[in-house]
């Protein structure tokens, strides 16, 4: 009767643990989701409409991989509350992602795109 009473705890105890982390990593998830969200699939950039920071900013990830704030800064020269600036605007655009802690960010396929036209047009 006791070792039948200790499973049932040692499994309830188990199915709330898994309950807690599963709830964590779906918010986490929707959270994400919603900065994706925002993105329209009919938007679609013109290259006029990107300014020449973000063109830096575009060449620079998609040669070199992802990168935190602060070595963007150091590598195009630009002041950090400037890179911060454009980062969050390139992000909420939908042409960065921005990954762990501390961020680190990464170009997306739109991002990608968008680079690619510019430069056969520019």
């Amino acid at each position: 009767m006791t070792q039948l009473l200790l499973l049932t705890l040692i499994f309830t105890a188990l199915f709330a643990i898994q309950t807690t982390v599963f709830t964590y990593l779906l918010l986490k998830l929707r959270k994400s989701m919603r900065s994706i969200e925002r993105i329209t699939v009919e938007h679609r950039y013109e290259p006029e409409e990107v300014s020449e920071s973000e063109l830096k900013i575009l060449r620079e990830l998609s040669s070199s991989g992802p990168l935190g704030a602060r070595e963007i800064s150091r590598r195009l020269g630009l002041s950090r509350e400037h890179t911060a600036r454009t980062l969050k605007k390139m992000v909420e655009d939908g042409l960065l992602i921005r990954e762990g802690k501390p961020y680190r960010y990464k170009i997306t396929d739109l991002g990608s795109e968008l680079l690619r036209s510019r430069d056969v047009t520019g």
